[in-house]
C-alpha cells in the first residue's frame, strides 16, 4: 500500500500509524484518534479484513483456568514421594491439579527448616489423579458377587466340590457381580468372619483343613484357631497410615471372636493373619538385615547431592524418582561421577559417566569382584574395617560359626553393661544376649584371644583398649579342653576371594575388564560413594547376595554413616519406622495396628503412652498364598520330608481375604495360578478401592473407598525419601456412594458387634464411629521418636509449614542411615554389632550362604540353576541329595550344589535347551505404580509405542497396550517384526498356572500376548515388559472378542485391560527364597525399639521376584492394521533398525556440515 493510500483509509499519515503499532492497539485507538471503525467486528458477509472479527469465543480459553476455590490434598502411592498437590476447583468440580510450591516453609519444633531446592515435587500422575477421580472405571457402590449372595443367603454351607461350582467359586470370573446396599454388605462380611472362623476352629476345624490337603504345618500353625485362616491386607501402610493399616487393628479385633467361638480367655486368644505389603510386591533389599539389621537403608533424597560418585545398581533414578530425581542431576552439577550398572542402556545410563553392561543377576560377582581388587591395591580403611565391620571377628574353620567368649574363657562374666547403647537405646533384653553370647578378637597387644561385646565399637572399642588383629590363622583351646582352629574373617575372605579375580568375574557377568577395574578404582579412592540398589536388584531370587554383596566395598572404605555415603534401596514407601515407638514415648505406630481389644483406652484424653499394645494377629506372607498356598517343604533324597519354612514364618490355611488400597490379585505372581489353582479353596474375598480392578473381577465382595481428594477425616503419611510429615482430608464430597477407608473397616467392627451381640468389636473403633479420629492421630504423635511433642491442631493451623504438613525429627537434616553408629559409636542392629560380611547362622551354613557369594538364579541362568560359584572349602552347603537334573521348581530351589566357575560354565540349564532363551526384565513404569493409574487414558496413551486416541486398528484392548521391547536381531531372527504380537511363555509346567492345556478356555484367556517394539538398549538375550498393568481376565477377553470396537472392556464390572490376553504375571511365579525363611536372624524390630529372631512381614520374610523367569517368544500376529503386513510407523523409516538413508544420516549428525569461513 502507498502512503498516500493508507493515509486516506487510516486517517493519519505513516509516522503516527507506526507509533501507534508500537505502543498497542488499546492505548493508540484512544490517544491517536484512531476510527473505531478499525475494531468493530467484521460482517461475515464482507471483507472479513475490513474489520476485526468478534472474538467472544476467546473466553473459554481465556477462562479455562479460572477457578472458585483450591484446596491441598497428598498424593501418596507406593513411590516414595507424598506429594503435597493443589486441587484447583471450579463449580465444585476439581478442573486441575499443581504444585503447591512451599516446601521451603516446613519446619520442627526446634526451627529447623527444610529447603527450597524441594520444589516443585509432582509427576504426571499427581497431575493427572483428577482422570481416575471423575473418570468412568470408579467403584460407585458396594457389589457383591451373585453366587457368593446366594451361599451367603444360604448360611454358609461347607463348601462340597459340588456346591463350589454351584455357587461359582471355581468360576468366580464368569460369575456376575450385583448392587448391594453398605449395611448389607457389612452384615455379610461380619457374617462370613463368624462362619469361617468357627467352622476351622478347634479340632474339627483342623479335620476339615487336613482333609482339604493342606499341609499339616501349616494347619498345626493355627493353634486351632479359625481366625488365623482369616488374611488381611491393609495396602502400603504408608499410603495412609490410619485408613490402611487400620486394617490390622482390625484384624487384631479378631482375637474377640476367637474368644468367643473357642471359649478361651484372651491369654490365649487368637487374631488373624496380617499380609505384608513391601516384600509382597518384591520391594525389600532382603539382604539388609543380613548386613545392618536394619529392614532397609534409605536416605532423604536430598543427601544425594552430597555423593561424589553415585552408583545405581539395578536402579532408575531418572525414571523411578521423579519429582526427586533432581537431587542427583545436582550432585552431577556439582561435579559428581555416576555410574550406571545395568543390562540395559537405558535413561540413566545416557547421564551415567560410564555404563557396565552387565548379564542379569550377575551383581554380587561383581562386587565380589569389586572387592578382591580394593584389598589387593590396599583401597581400603583399616581403622574403620576394625571399628565397625565383623572383619577381625575370629570364625571356626570346623563348625563355620564364630567363636564365641564362653567356649573359650572359663567361667566367662559379660561386659555388656545395662546402662550401654545395646541394652539402655536399643532395646537389647538379658534374654536375647544370653542366646547370642558375646564374641572374640585376637588382640595384637596381648598375642591372646579377647571377648568383645557388641557395644564395643567405634570410639568405645579404643577406649577399652582394645587392639584386634584383622588376619591371622590361629588355634584356641577351649574351655572343653578341645583345641579348634580359628582366623580372622579377613583371612578367611582372602581365601574366598580367589574365586573372583577379574577375568573369571568379567566371563560371568559379561562385563569389561577395564570398567570393572576402573569402578573399584573409584570407590576406592572418591569419598563420599553412594550405591543406590532398586527392583533392578531386590527383584531377583538372589538378591540377598547381590545386597550383600554391595555392601562390602562401602565397609572396606568407611562410605556408611556419612552425608552422600551409604548403600541404600528404593523401591516402595515402607518405612513404618517413621512411626517408630520406643520405651520412652510409647507404642508408637504399634498403638494404633495393635492396641489391645480386650484393655482399650476409650478416655479420648488418656496420654498415648497409656494405650496397651498386644499384637494378638501374627505376620504372614502372601507369598505363600501365591505359592499355591504352601509352605517350602519338600520330600528329600537325603532327609525326606524337610521343611524350610522356618516357624517364625509358617503361614497357615487361606479361607478368607480382605484387602484394601491394592490390586492384590493381578500383581500376584503367577496370578493366574491363584486364580486357577488357589482361590477356589478361599471362601470370602473382600476389595476395597477407589475403582475397578482385576482384583475385583475376582473378588466376592467389593466396598468403594474414597479417593485422597475426598476423605472426609484426616489421613497422616511420610515418606522413606524425604522429611515431611503429611496430615489432610479431602476438598471435596464422595463423587460417588464411596467410604474413607477407615470408616468401612470401622463399618465391619460395627457389624461385626452387632452379629455377635459383643460390642467390644465397635468399641475398638470408638473415636472412628463417633467422628473423633483425631484422638487416634494425636495418639500416634505422641508416641513416635519422630513426631513426639508434636499437637495436631498446630500442625492443622500451620504453625510449622502449610496447614498439615512439618518436619519429622529425624536427627539429622538430611536424614542420614547409622549417622548414630558411626558417629556416637552405637552398634549396628546386628547380633554383633557391627556390619556383616558373614552369616553364621545354621541356615546360612546349610544353604552355602555364610560368605557372600554369587549364584546363578534357579530358572533365570543358562547354567545349572542355583549352583553356588565358589571353590572355598569354608562354603559347605547341604544338596540334600537333590539331582543335578531335578526340575520341580521347589527342589530347585533348595538344592545347593557349589562348583568352582570353571565348572559351571559347562553345565546347562535344560530350560535353556528347551528354547526358553530370555531373561524377561520388569521394570517399573513412570506412568503408574503398581497398578495404579493404569487404566488413566493419558497414561495409556504415553506408556507405549502403540498408543493410539483413535483406536485405528482394534485389536488394541484400549488408546493404549502393553508392549514388549527386544533386542532387533534377536527379534528378526525369530520371524518377528516391529510391532507384531507375540506369545511370550515360561516354563509349562506350571506356567500360566498348574495343569494349563491349550484345550481349557482359561488358557487363553491368561496366556501372554503383546506387541513387540524393537530396541536396540536391550542386549540380544534380554527381553523388558513393565511389571504390573491391568491383567486379561474372562470378562476382557469376552468383550475383547465380542465387542464391535474390540475393546478390553468388561460387561457388568466396566473393568479395562491393558492387554488382550495374558499379562506380565502370566510368566512369572512365586518363588520361596530359603534364605528369607529363617528362625535365626538377628535383627532389629520393624516399628519398635527393639530386637527380634527369624521372620517379620516386610523385613525379614519371604520377597516375591517377578523377574525370576526364563521365557520363549513367538509370533502370533503381523502388526499391520487388521493383522495383516507390516505395523505402518516401522515402514517409515524412523524407527529403530528399519532406518531410512536420511534417518541414518541424521542419526551419524551428518545432515549439517559446519564448515570453517
Amino acid at each position: 500500500m502507498a502512503p498516500d493510500e493508507m493515509d486516506k483509509v487510516t486517517g493519519m499519515d505513516r509516522r503516527d500509524f507506526l507509533r501507534w503499532m508500537g505502543v498497542g492497539a488499546g492505548v493508540a485507538a484512544t490517544e491517536l484518534g484512531l476510527p473505531l471503525r478499525l475494531l468493530a467486528a467484521a460482517d461475515p458477509d464482507q471483507n472479513p479484513l475490513a474489520g476485526s472479527v468478534t472474538r467472544d469465543w476467546e473466553k473459554i480459553y481465556r477462562d479455562q483456568y479460572r477457578y472458585d476455590s483450591t484446596f491441598d490434598w497428598v498424593c501418596s502411592p507406593n513411590d516414595t514421594h507424598a506429594c503435597r498437590v493443589r486441587a484447583y476447583v471450579r463449580n465444585g468440580i476439581v478442573t486441575r491439579l499443581g504444585n503447591t510450591y512451599d516446601y521451603q516453609t516446613y519446619a520442627d519444633i526446634y526451627g529447623n527448616k527444610a529447603t527450597a531446592n524441594w520444589n516443585p515435587r509432582q509427576c504426571a500422575k499427581g497431575y493427572t489423579f483428577h482422570r481416575v477421580l471423575y473418570g468412568p472405571y470408579r467403584l460407585k457402590h458396594p457389589i457383591v458377587r451373585k453366587g457368593w449372595k446366594a451361599w451367603a443367603d444360604a448360611g454358609f454351607p461347607e463348601l462340597t466340590p459340588e456346591l463350589k461350582t454351584k455357587y461359582m467359586f471355581d468360576r468366580r470370573g464368569e460369575d456376575e457381580f450385583i448392587q448391594i446396599s453398605w449395611e448389607d454388605a457389612l452384615h455379610d462380611v461380619a457374617k462370613a468372619l463368624v462362619s469361617i472362623a468357627d467352622r476351622y476352629s478347634g479340632e474339627k476345624g483342623k479335620e476339615r483343613l487336613l482333609a482339604q490337603g493342606y499341609q499339616p504345618e501349616m494347619v498345626e500353625a493355627t493353634g486351632g484357631a479359625g481366625t488365623r485362616c482369616i488374611k488381611m491386607r491393609g495396602g502400603m501402610g504408608l499410603l495412609g497410615v490410619i485408613g490402611k493399616y487400620g486394617m490390622y487393628r482390625l484384624n487384631n479385633s479378631l482375637a474377640i471372636l476367637d474368644t468367643l467361638i473357642r471359649r478361651v480367655g484372651p491369654k490365649d486368644a487368637k487374631a488373624g493373619r496380617n499380609w505384608s505389603n513391601y516384600t509382597w510386591h518384591g520391594d525389600q533389599a532382603p539382604g539388609h538385615p543380613w548386613v545392618h539389621g536394619l529392614q532397609a537403608s534409605d536416605c532423604d533424597f536430598n543427601d544425594l547431592r552430597f555423593s561424589k560418585l553415585i552408583i545405581m545398581d539395578g536402579k532408575n533414578l531418572v525414571e523411578n524418582k521423579l519429582t526427586d530425581s533432581h537431587w542427583f542431576i545436582e550432585c552431577m552439577e556439582r561435579g559428581g561421577k555416576i555410574v550406571v550398572i545395568a543390562p540395559e542402556y537405558g535413561p540413566p545410563s545416557t547421564k551415567a559417566d560410564y555404563w557396565i553392561p552387565i548379564r542379569p543377576q550377575t551383581d554380587a560377582a561383581l562386587w565380589l569382584g569389586v572387592t578382591r581388587l580394593m584389598i589387593e591395591n590396599k583401597w581400603y580403611d583399616e581403622a574403620f574395617i576394625k571399628a565397625f565391620t565383623d572383619f577381625p571377628l575370629l570364625v571356626r574353620t570346623d563348625t563355620l560359626q564364630r567363636l564365641r567368649a564362653h567356649e573359650v574363657f572359663p567361667s566367662y562374666r559379660t561386659t555388656l553393661s545395662a546402662d550401654g547403647p545395646s541394652m539402655k537405646v536399643q532395646g537389647l533384653t538379658a534374654e536375647q544376649h544370653a542366646k547370642l553370647g558375646d564374641y572374640v578378637i585376637w588382640d595384637e597387644k596381648a598375642n591372646a584371644p579377647r571377648a568383645i561385646t557388641r557395644d564395643d565399637v567405634g570410639e568405645r572399642m579404643a577406649k577399652t583398649g582394645f587392639a584386634p588383629a584383622l588376619a591371622g590363622t590361629f588355634t584356641v583351646k577351649l574351655v572343653d579342653g578341645k583345641e579348634v582352629e580359628v582366623a580372622t574373617l579377613w583371612t578367611l575372605y582372602q581365601t574366598h576371594l580367589k574365586d573372583y579375580d577379574l577375568d573369571t568375574v568379567a566371563e560371568i557377568t559379561h562385563a569389561p575388564k577395564d570398567l570393572i577395574r576402573q569402578l573399584a578404582q573409584d570407590i576406592g579412592t572418591m569419598k563420599p560413594v553412594g550405591i543406590h540398589q532398586g527392583e533392578g536388584i531386590n527383584h531377583w531370587f538372589h538378591a540377598t547376595e547381590m545386597n550383600r554383596a554391595a555392601y562390602l566395598p562401602l565397609m572396606l572404605t568407611g562410605n556408611i554413616g556419612k552425608p552422600g555415603a551409604g548403600c541404600h534401596t528404593w523401591a516402595g514407601n515402607y518405612k513404618a519406622a517413621l512411626f517408630q515407638g520406643s520405651p520412652w514415648t510409647g507404642p508408637g505406630f504399634k498403638g494404633w495396628v495393635a492396641e489391645d481389644p480386650f484393655h482399650p483406652s476409650l478416655d479420648p484424653n488418656a496420654p498415648g503412652k497409656d494405650v496397651e499394645a498386644h499384637a494378638y494377629t501374627k505376620d504372614e506372607e502372601p507369598a505363600y498364598w501365591n505359592h499355591g498356598d504352601l509352605a517350602l517343604i519338600v520330600n528329600t533324597p537325603k532327609y525326606g520330608r524337610r521343611n524350610f519354612t522356618g516357624e517364625t514364618h509358617m503361614p497357615t490355611p487361606t479361607k478368607a481375604i480382605i484387602f484394601s488400597n491394592v490390586n492384590l490379585i493381578n500383581n500376584a505372581k503367577w496370578a493366574y495360578g491363584v486364580i486357577k489353582n488357589v482361590n477356589p479353596n478361599v471362601e470370602m474375598i473382600v476389595a476395597i478401592d477407589i475403582q475397578m480392578t482385576a482384583s475385583i473381577e475376582y473378588a466376592d465382595i467389593a466396598l468403594p473407598a474414597n479417593s485422597w481428594l475426598e476423605f472426609e477425616g484426616l489421613e497422616i503419611t511420610a515418606s522413606c525419601s524425604n522429611p515431611f510429615l503429611q496430615i489432610w482430608k479431602g476438598g471435596i464430597p464422595p463423587v460417588f456412594d464411596s467410604r474413607d477407608d477407615l470408616m468401612i473397616l470401622a463399618g465391619i467392627a460395627k457389624a461385626l458387634s452387632e452379629v455377635t451381640g459383643d460390642r467390644r468389636f465397635a468399641d475398638h473403633f470408638k473415636f472412628a464411629l463417633e467422628g473423633k479420629r483425631e484422638v487416634y492421630i494425636q495418639r500416634l504423635l505422641d508416641t513416635c521418636t519422630t513426631t513426639k511433642g508434636y499437637k495436631l491442631g498446630e500442625i492443622m493451623a500451620g504453625k510449622y509449614g502449610p496447614p498439615g504438613g512439618c518436619l519429622m525429627l529425624f536427627r539429622t537434616y538430611p536424614r542420614i542411615p547409622f549417622y548414630e553408629q558411626v558417629h556416637d559409636s552405637e552398634p549396628f542392629h546386628t547380633d554383633t554389632g557391627r556390619l556383616h560380611a558373614y552369616a553364621d547362622v545354621p541356615e546360612a551354613i546349610a544353604y552355602g550362604e555364610n560368605f557372600i557369594v554369587h549364584r546363578e538364579g534357579p530358572e533365570a541362568t543358562p547354567y545349572l540353576p542355583n549352583v553356588i560359584v565358589s571353590g572355598n572349602p569354608y562354603v559347605r552347603p547341604d544338596d540334600y541329595g537333590i539331582p543335578l537334573t531335578a526340575e520341580h521348581w521347589d527342589e530347585r530351589t533348595i538344592r545347593n550344589v557349589k562348583l568352582p566357575w570353571i565348572q559351571v560354565r559347562g553345565t546347562k540349564n535344560f530350560l535353556w535347551e528347551k528354547g526358553f532363551r530370555f531373561y524377561c526384565l520388569t521394570p517399573k513404569t513412570r506412568h503408574r505404580v503398581h497398578s495404579s493409574w493404569s487404566n488413566v487414558d493419558w497414561h495409556m496413551l504415553y506408556d507405549s509405542n502403540f498408543g493410539d486416541p483413535y483406536r485405528l486398528d482394534k485389536r488394541s484392548p484400549s488408546v493404549g497396550e502393553h508392549q514388549l521391547h527386544m533386542n532387533p536381531q534377536a527379534a528378526r531372527d525369530l520371524g518377528i517384526n516391529d510391532g507384531d504380537y507375540v506369545y511370550v511363555d515360561a516354563n509349562p509346567a506350571d506356567r500360566p498356572y498348574l495343569g494349563a492345556k491349550p484345550s481349557d478356555p482359561f488358557y487363553k484367556v491368561s496366556r501372554c500376548m503383546l506387541r513387540v517394539k524393537y530396541n536396540h538398549a536391550y542386549p540380544y538375550n534380554c527381553i523388558m515388559m513393565k511389571h504390573a498393568p491391568f491383567i486379561a481376565t474372562e470378562r476382557s477377553v469376552k468383550a475383547h472378542e465380542t465387542r464391535p470396537d474390540g475393546r478390553a472392556l468388561s460387561e457388568n464390572t466396566g473393568y479395562q485391560a491393558n492387554l488382550r490376553y495374558g499379562s506380565q504375571q502370566s510368566v512369572t511365579r512365586n518363588w520361596h527364597m530359603p534364605m528369607h525363611q529363617t528362625d535365626t536372624l538377628f535383627h532389629k524390630a520393624k516399628v519398635v525399639m527393639g530386637f527380634i529372631f527369624g521372620g517379620e512381614a516386610d523385613n525379614h520374610a519371604v520377597n516375591t521376584v517377578p523377574k525370576e523367569t526364563l521365557v520363549r517368544v513367538t509370533k502370533a500376529e503381523d502388526g499391520g492394521l487388521g493383522g495383516k503386513g507390516i505395523w505402518k510407523p516401522a515402514t517409515t523409516g524412523y524407527t529403530p533398525d528399519n532406518e531410512n538413508d536420511f534417518m541414518k544420516r541424521y542419526l551419524a549428525g551428518s545432515l549439517v556440515k559446519i564448515t570453517k569461513a
